[in-house]
């Protein structure tokens, strides 16, 4: 062995034990072990109580502002649409038309439509007066029928007492709403809302000459449709029935042969509604250039076809369709119009051209773009 290699193996040995000396003055803890231990399984930080806690917090957070804004922007169905009869089938509507003057509990109050915010005036509506709806009878393809105009008049006696009297003393703004059977001096005494009738009680020219049963029905419901009609806008019951009376008493026979000693309940409006009502433009408004036609319509499938004349000569025309088929349900669409005069109709579709045997049924306004 060299000088060299001796030297190495003395200081090697001097080494280890300097080290040895180190190592037994090293007194660990009683629980390093346990610390140890704690601290290699102490969870990462991404599945820390605190950290899952908040992580969680997030993801309900979002899911309700995801529902939130889920059903913000899909509100549900609108199930109260226009009429309270079950939508019935298209062949109901050409079916024979019951008794007009049956008085069952009543089933059809006025429409939902009908208690809607009345066509904007021309005019400004004078001090003390009501805008009430008004029925008039007007001429279709299959007989007349009854239509709806909104009438600004004074109403000393209430809006029932009002669209009553208009009825019988005015006549329409639509001059196509032009026939009725009552006569224009019979005056109304009082209009009044029980619990059970809506009492009308007339008095002057009520002894009414014999006419074709038909129209004397017809012009009863005039009258029915009229008061419940204003009886809902004005937050009554409008689904009750009509007792007609004549200086306070039930009359035994009005027009001949019809016997009105008992209330009248609201017939079918499929049996004596005009099927297509304009509401807006009302006949001669003045109106902006972009124009919104809107009404309700009872149509089979739920179309209509529309078209605007200036001068006789058709300038726009079009398709839409009512929110449901086959009972009344509102529609609408917009048309931009330059200024000047124009006429509105709005017509079924006769997808049988012709075949049934009448015309599709319709509704005309003339107005005016300013």
């Amino acid at each position: 062995m060299s000088v060299d290699d001796e030297r190495y193996r003395r200081d090697e040995e001097l080494l280890r034990q300097a080290l040895r000396e180190e190592a037994d003055q090293v007194l660990p803890s009683l629980d390093a072990l346990s610390r140890i231990r704690r601290r290699t399984a102490r969870a990462p930080l991404w599945r820390r109580p605190v950290v899952l806690g908040m992580a969680a917090a997030s993801v309900t957070a979002l899911a309700v502002i995801v529902g939130s804004a889920y059903f913000l922007g899909n509100p549900a169905d609108d199930t109260t649409a226009s009429g309270s009869d079950s939508s019935p089938s298209a062949t109901v509507m050409q079916s024979p038309s019951p008794s007009l003057t049956e008085s069952p509990t009543p089933t059809d109050p006025p429409d939902r439509t009908e208690t809607a915010s009345p066509p904007p005036e021309t005019d400004a509506p004078q001090t003390g007066n009501e805008t009430v709806p008004v029925y008039f009878v007007t001429e279709t393809t299959r007989g007349d029928r009854l239509a709806r105009e909104f009438h600004n008049v004074p109403a000393p006696d209430g809006p029932l007492a009002a669209a009553v009297t208009t009825m019988l003393t005015s006549r329409a703004n639509d001059p196509d709403y032009d026939a009725s059977a009552w006569l224009p001096d019979t005056e109304v005494r009082r209009v009044e809302v029980t619990n059970d009738v809506i009492e009308v009680d007339l008095t002057g020219q009520t002894d009414y000459t014999s006419v074709r049963d038909e129209v004397a029905q017809l012009a009863v419901q005039q009258l029915v449709y009229t008061v419940t009609a204003a009886a809902s806008d004005a937050g009554q019951n409008g689904a009750l029935p009509v007792q007609i009376l004549v200086d306070g008493e039930p009359p035994a026979r009005m027009w001949g042969e019809l016997d009105l000693s008992q209330p009248v309940a609201r017939a079918n409006q499929l049996d004596v509604r005009q099927l297509v009502q304009i509401n807006n433009p009302a006949e001669g408004a003045v109106v902006g250039p972009a124009v919104t036609i809107d009404g309700e319509a009872a149509v089979n499938e739920a179309n209509l076809v529309w078209e605007i004349r200036q001068d006789g000569e058709v300038i726009e025309d079009g398709f839409t369709t009512a929110k449901e088929c086959c009972r009344f349900a509102e529609f609408g669409f917009t048309v931009d119009l330059e200024p000047g005069s124009y006429t509105v109709t709005v017509s079924e579709s006769d997808d049988s051209g012709g075949a049934e045997g009448f015309g599709p049924m319709s509704d005309t306004k003339n107005f005016s773009v300013e």
